[in-house]
């Protein structure tokens, strides 16, 4: 076998005969308490069931990327029966806007005639995800650290990142826990610096009555009164080094179930006193971890960044690079073993990422993967032609990888014709790859 096979156990059994991975999309919908919790165990592969959605990091470019994909997949049927939506980093702002209570998730999707899209997505899901890009999020929160009382915060510029979410994004100042049950179970991915594992927030759709969090070294257990959902992406998308980590302190967490390495009592004491929690993408950049292992179907959006060859000519320049061949490299391995497995026939799903040559031609396309992956402000026209990208890869590839999943054959609609020529295009994105020091600001244009 690949090397797949080394995330199994010798005891897990083969799959079922003649049975499908699509016969068993709809078996189950929300997570049990205790499953998959974070242990690098599989569910046996007869046990598998629902479909998740994985939304990967990068910034405000794979937000609008990831836009344009559940644009099309609500529009398919498919969002609305989703099991599980797992995201990291910028994937955590979409993910975390499902989580809208006030969405109207389909009650009878697929069956008997119900309803199988999302009510609501344009107001609640799409318009405060186009308002959030266009700010710029992270400069405000870095300057933060300026002010007096912030000098010796260690974690003062993502808390400060956290109220700005907030403040963009209302309803984000809801608790974690407060937040009821909706639609599809949404989990979003930290990175825990000291053990080197993911660390997840499950909302009260995943675990009920009032969510989980934590990861399988220190433990999980219910999120705290005061944390909210504006800290849980903040924490997700506090990508190094521009941010810090985010310190949790454990002690007054009822997290249980950890399992302890050879670290001396007095480090994982000191760990549990300040638990260093960093962007998602540190760890698992796809958001596969919450969903590969029990799920009948896994769909995964890449907004990632695209490796490319190139020359590096100064020492940090070559440290920069050398940090992002060890994050792809652990993104390639997981992505074989998932390719693998859907080719045996033991998953069902597919994988799309920013860049598949579809609608626009190869030299647009390259523009669209340099964008920067940044919380700055996006300008409108950016916005629109990678949520148009994203809407149009995500329809192809499906179609081409995993047409069995799709439940209405909606008419392919992409969005903002008016950026489908690829020479207005190629006008709007000459330059989108630069960063600056201070960032873009606040812009419609």
């Amino acid at each position: 076998m690949s090397e797949s096979s080394s995330w199994r156990t010798p005891l897990d059994p083969p799959p079922q005969a003649g049975r499908a991975a699509s016969d068993q999309l709809d078996a189950g919908k929300h997570q049990r308490p205790g499953v998959d919790l974070g242990k690098p165990v599989e569910v046996p592969w007869a046990d598998r069931h629902g479909t998740g959605l994985c939304l990967s990091g990068g910034g405000f470019r794979a937000a609008m990327f990831h836009l344009g994909s559940t644009r099309r997949l609500d529009e398919l049927g498919i969002l609305g029966r989703l099991r599980t939506v797992s995201g990291v980093s910028g994937g955590s702002i979409i993910a975390n806007l499902l989580c809208d209570p006030r969405l109207g998730w389909p009650s009878g999707a697929g069956g008997d005639g119900g309803a199988t899209r999302i009510e609501g997505f344009e107001e609640l899901v799409a318009g405060p995800a186009r308002r959030l890009a266009s700010t710029n999020v992270r400069t405000p929160a870095l300057l933060s650290r300026l002010r007096p009382d912030r000098w010796l915060v260690q974690d003062g510029a993502v808390r400060a990142m956290a109220d700005g979410f907030a403040r963009e994004i209302d309803w984000w100042a809801t608790p974690l826990r407060d937040l009821g049950v909706v639609g599809a179970s949404t989990v979003t991915g930290a990175t825990d610096v000291a053990y080197g594992v993911d660390w997840r927030f499950y909302d009260p759709t995943a675990v009920r009555p009032a969510g989980w969090m934590g990861d399988y070294r220190l433990g999980f257990g219910p999120p705290p009164p005061w944390l909210r959902v504006a800290d849980v992406v903040a924490t997700s998308c506090a990508f190094p080094p521009v941010f810090g980590p985010w310190r949790l302190d454990g002690r007054g967490l009822d997290l249980r179930g950890g399992v302890a390495g050879r670290e001396a009592v007095e480090t994982r004491d000191a760990i549990r006193r300040s638990i260093p929690l960093s962007d998602g993408g540190v760890y698992d950049n796809l958001g596969l971890e919450p969903v590969w292992k029990d799920h009948a179907a896994v769909l995964v959006s890449d907004g990632g960044g695209v490796f490319r060859a190139r020359t590096t000519r100064t020492p940090l320049g070559q440290m920069l690079r050398t940090m992002s061949i060890a994050s792809d490299g652990g993104t390639s391995v997981r992505l074989r073993w998932l390719h693998s497995s859907m080719s045996a026939g033991e998953l069902a799903g597919a994988t799309w990422a920013l860049d598949e040559v579809v609608g626009y031609p190869p030299d647009v396309v390259e523009l669209v993967n340099a964008i920067r992956t940044d919380l700055d402000a996006f300008s409108q026209g950016e916005q629109m032609v990678v949520e148009r990208h994203g809407y149009l890869v995500t329809d192809a590839l499906l179609r081409e990888h995993a047409p069995e999943l799709v439940v209405v054959e909606a008419a392919l609609d992409p969005p903002h014709p008016e950026v489908a020529d690829p020479e207005v295009a190629r006008r709007i994105l000459r330059g989108s790859d630069r960063r600056t020091l201070l960032g873009r600001w606040r812009s419609t244009a």
